[in-house]
C-alpha cells in the first residue's frame, strides 16, 4: 500500500481515541472546560455508565455565538495562543481536542449563552459534521449533550467495561475534582445507583465528607499550608491519622496546580511519610494538594493530561513528604528507633519491620527443605487444632485427612521435614529445630500460606468455612467495592460470605468466613474487597479473594503465641501444598543448616 494522507474522518477518530478512552474522558474534558469556564455550579447526567448519554450543565462564562462553530475544529482554544504559553499552562484545558474529539465519535449537542446575550447559540454535530446550528433559550452557561459514544466504532465499544465499571469511573471523576474545587457544586445524576452530591461551600473537609463520607472527613487532619524552603511549593490538604488507614493506594488523591494528576512519586513521598505511623501494606486516606509555579511543572506530557513532570521533582517530593511527617508528628510524636547498619532492605509484606534481602543462596544454603532426616509424620498421627480462631490459629475443623491443598503444588508436599518448636523471637519469628539445623519461622507469612490454601481448597469443593451473624450488618460500600459485589458475587460468596443488596450501594451481611468471625466485619469486607481490586500479583479473581481473607484473618507479627499455638502453626504448614512461600511469594522461613551454625560459631 502506497504512502498516503489519511482522510479527516480517519485521522479525527485516531486523535479522538488518545483524548476520549471512554465515557469518563469525555466527562473529564467537558467538566475541565466547565471549571476554567468559571463555573460554580457543575451537573452531570448520565445513562447507560455514560455510554448511551451524557449530559453537563454549568453556569460558566458561556462561548459567544460566532465562536460556537469554531470551538469545534481541532486546536481551537481560548487558552493559548504562543508556543511559549506551553511553558506555563494555568488552564486546566489547552489543547483544544477535547470538543472535536467527542464531536468525531459521538453526536453532540451544545447550548451556550454569555451574559450579554440576549439568547443561547445551539448547534448539533453527528461523526463530526455539523447537523444544525442556531439560536435557541437556555440560561446563563453552556450545557453539552453526548449521545451514544463511540457508536461509529464498534470494536471501541467492545471494549468497554460493564455499565456499573464504566459509571464508577465517572463518579470518581467527578468526585475528585469536587474535592479539587470544594468552592464549586458539583451533583452526578445516574439512572442507577449512587448519585453524588457536594455542597460547594468551599470547605474541603465538606467536600471530602460527600465523596469519603462524615466520619473520615471529621477525623482527617489538615495539613496546614506551608512554602517550602524555597518559597516556591506550597503543600496543603487532609489525610487521616494513623488510626484510620485503609488496604490499597486508591484512596490517596493528588492534586498539581488543582489538577487531578497521577504521580508515583507523590503518592510514594506520603506512604513514607505514615513509615513507623502505619503498619506495612495499610495506606491513609489522603487528599494532598501541591501549588508549585506554573513554569515548573510540564502538563503536556500525557495525552489525557494525567500525568505530570514536576522540573525540580525532589524538591516537591520533600514539601510533601516533609509537610505530611510535620502534620502526623503534631498529632503522634514519632517514637526514636536506632537502627544497627544494615544490607539493601525492601519493605516487608507481613506487617513487620523492613527487613534485609540477602541472596536466595543466604536464604537456602541448601535445596530449599531438602530432606535429609525422617520425613513429616502422616496427617492421621497429627494433633487435632488446639485453639480456637478468637486464640489465634482457625476455626475447630479438622486438617488432616480433609484439608485438600491447591492443585499441581510447586513444591513436593513431603518436602518439608518434622520440625521440633523451640520458642519464639521478637513475638514475630518461630524458632524450630529440624534434622540438619534451625528454622526461622515468619509466624505471619507462615499462617497467611495455611490460610491460603485452606479458603482455596474450601472454595473449589463449594463448601467454604462460613460463620452466620447473630445480627446482620448493612455496610455502605464504595462504587468501586459495590461494582465488584456485583460482578465478583460468586467469587465472593464462594468465599464465604453471605450478601444481600439493601439498596443503593448498600448490602446486608448474613455471614462472613469463619477466619473473619472475630473481626470488625465492616472493616473486614472492605478490606478485602480492596485488596481483590489491588490485585496483589495474583491472576484470577478467586486467588485475590482468598490471599485477601488470608492476609485479613492470618496472625500479625508482634502476636504473643503459646507454645501449642506455635506447634499447631508448624503442623499445619507442613500439611501446605508449597510452605516455603506466602501467596506473595516471600519466605516464609529461613534455613540455617548445622553446617552453617558451626561455621559461624568457629566450630569448624
Amino acid at each position: 500500500m502506497p504512502i498516503q494522507l489519511l482522510r479527516p474522518e480517519v485521522s479525527s477518530k485516531i486523535a479522538a481515541g488518545e483524548v476520549v478512552e471512554r465515557p469518563a474522558s469525555a466527562v473529564k474534558e467537558l467538566v475541565e472546560n466547565a471549571l476554567d469556564a468559571g463555573a460554580t455550579r457543575i451537573r452531570i447526567e448520565i445513562r447507560g455508565g455514560g455510554i448511551e448519554y451524557i449530559r453537563i450543565t454549568d453556569d460558566g462564562s458561556g462561548i459567544p455565538a460566532e465562536q460556537v462553530e469554531l470551538a469545534f475544529q481541532r486546536f481551537a482554544t481560548s487558552k493559548l495562543e504562543m508556543a511559549e504559553d506551553l511553558d506555563a499552562v494555568s488552564t486546566l484545558g489547552f489543547r483544544g481536542e477535547a470538543l472535536p474529539s467527542i464531536a468525531s465519535v459521538a453526536r453532540v449537542e451544545l447550548r451556550t449563552r454569555t451574559p450579554d446575550a440576549d439568547s443561547a447559540t445551539s448547534i448539533e454535530i453527528d461523526n463530526g459534521e455539523i447537523v444544525s446550528l442556531g439560536s435557541a433559550g437556555a440560561p446563563l452557561g453552556t450545557t453539552v449533550t453526548v449521545r451514544q459514544l463511540f457508536r461509529n466504532l464498534p470494536a471501541r465499544r467492545r471494549f468497554l467495561s460493564s455499565t456499573n465499571a464504566e459509571q464508577t469511573r465517572i463518579h470518581r471523576v467527578v468526585a475528585h475534582y469536587a474535592m479539587a474545587y470544594p468552592e464549586v457544586g458539583f451533583e452526578l445524576s445516574p439512572d442507577r445507583g449512587r448519585s453524588f452530591a457536594s455542597s460547594g461551600s468551599g470547605e474541603l473537609r465538606d467536600a471530602v465528607s460527600a465523596v469519603h463520607g462524615r466520619q473520615v472527613a471529621e477525623a482527617m487532619l489538615e495539613i496546614a499550608p506551608e512554602d517550602s524552603e524555597d518559597g516556591r511549593t506550597s503543600v496543603y490538604g487532609l489525610i487521616s491519622p494513623p488510626s484510620l488507614d485503609r488496604a490499597n493506594r486508591t484512596y490517596i488523591s493528588l492534586f498539581a496546580n488543582r489538577r487531578w494528576v497521577r504521580n508515583r512519586s507523590l503518592s510514594y513521598a506520603i506512604e513514607q511519610a505514615y513509615h513507623g505511623f502505619m503498619a506495612e501494606r495499610r495506606y491513609p486516606v489522603a487528599v494532598v494538594s501541591v501549588s508549585v509555579p506554573f513554569q515548573e511543572v510540564d502538563v503536556n506530557s500525557h495525552p489525557a493530561k494525567a500525568e505530570i513532570r514536576f522540573r525540580r521533582e525532589s524538591r516537591v517530593f520533600s514539601a510533601v513528604q516533609r509537610s505530611v511527617r510535620r502534620t502526623l508528628s503534631e498529632h503522634a510524636p514519632i517514637p526514636e528507633i536506632s537502627h544497627p547498619p544494615r544490607r539493601v532492605t525492601q519493605p516487608s509484606h507481613h506487617g513487620g519491620q523492613r527487613t534485609p534481602m540477602p541472596s536466595p543462596s543466604a536464604f537456602w544454603p541448601t535445596a530449599p527443605f531438602a530432606s535429609s532426616g525422617p520425613q513429616r509424620a502422616p496427617p492421621s498421627q497429627r494433633g487435632d487444632i488446639v485453639e480456637q480462631y478468637h486464640n489465634i490459629i482457625d476455626p475447630p475443623d479438622d486438617v488432616g485427612a480433609d484439608f485438600k491443598p491447591a492443585p499441581t503444588p510447586p513444591t513436593p508436599r513431603d518436602a518439608l521435614p518434622i520440625l521440633r518448636v523451640l520458642g519464639q523471637v521478637q513475638n514475630t519469628y518461630v524458632v524450630a529445630e529440624g534434622p540438619d539445623g534451625m528454622y526461622l519461622i515468619d509466624q505471619h507469612a507462615a499462617h497467611e500460606r495455611v490460610m491460603f490454601e485452606r479458603v482455596v481448597a474450601r472454595a473449589a469443593d463449594g463448601s467454604p468455612d462460613i460463620q452466620s451473624l447473630l445480627e446482620p450488618v448493612v455496610i455502605e460500600l464504595d462504587d468501586a467495592d459495590f461494582e465488584l459485589v456485583t460482578t465478583q458475587s460468586e467469587v465472593i460468596a464462594g468465599m464465604g460470605f453471605v450478601l444481600e443488596p439493601f439498596g443503593g450501594t448498600s448490602v446486608v451481611v448474613r455471614a462472613v468466613p469463619a477466619l473473619l468471625v472475630n473481626t470488625d466485619h465492616e472493616t473486614a469486607l472492605t478490606d478485602v474487597l480492596d485488596l481483590m481490586q489491588d490485585g496483589g500479583g495474583f491472576e484470577t479473581w478467586e486467588e485475590r479473594a482468598a490471599y485477601s481473607i488470608a492476609c485479613h484473618g492470618a496472625i500479625r507479627a508482634g502476636k504473643v503465641m503459646t507454645h501449642e499455638e506455635m506447634q499447631e502453626l508448624v503442623r499445619q504448614l507442613e500439611a501446605c501444598a508449597q510452605p516455603n512461600s506466602c501467596p506473595h511469594g516471600r519466605p516464609t522461613m529461613i534455613h540455617m543448616s548445622s553446617g552453617q551454625l558451626e561455621r559461624e560459631f568457629g566450630r569448624t
